[in-house]
């Protein structure tokens, strides 16, 4: 008799055991299970590579904008001080037999080009030189100045000179 107690209490010590396990073995197929349990392949940080990532990208992201604010801004400078010396040849070629060309006329038709391409009246300069009278029938050159303002940087430091010029031979 005492052996099957003895052999029932232990049966229940399994019996108990098992259903333990069992409830330890559901836990652990479950996502609640997976995400508590650490085995020795998985690092304990875990998830910070999206922490990595933002902050390297945004220490990256910052320089290269301002890279490309400055390279835009220093491409509509020249374009523009391109532009505003060709139209000023063309004008001059252009013009009827008899008539010239002022200075005073050559800033203003160079300030209306370049504030296309968002240069101010301020930032643009005009040089006419010519062989006479400054007329269709001259040889001029016209060279143009632009102020290129650099973006974020403060007054004084950031401008950046951009110049061109074009000549016309006359007709």
């Amino acid at each position: 008799m005492r052996y099957t107690q003895s052999k029932q209490k232990s049966s229940a010590r399994v019996r108990g055991a098992v259903k333990i396990l069992s409830l330890q073995t559901v836990c652990a197929r479950t996502r609640w299970g997976r995400r508590k349990k650490v085995t020795s392949s998985q690092s304990p940080d875990e998830g910070s590579a999206i922490v990595e990532f933002l902050g390297l990208g945004i220490t990256l992201l910052i320089p290269i904008m301002y890279g490309v604010l400055t390279v835009f801004s220093l491409q509509a400078s020249v374009m523009a001080a391109h532009s505003a010396s060709a139209q000023v040849a063309q004008y001059v070629r252009e013009l009827p037999k008899g008539q010239s060309l002022s200075q005073a006329q050559a800033n203003e038709l160079a300030t209306l080009v370049a504030q296309d391409y968002g240069v101010a009246a301020s930032d643009i300069s005009v040089a006419l030189s010519c062989s006479s009278s400054c007329g269709s029938n001259d040889t001029i050159r016209v060279d143009v100045s632009v102020n290129a303002r650099l973006p974020l940087v403060p007054i004084g430091n950031g401008v950046v000179p951009v110049s061109s010029y074009s000549m016309s031979w006359g007709s």
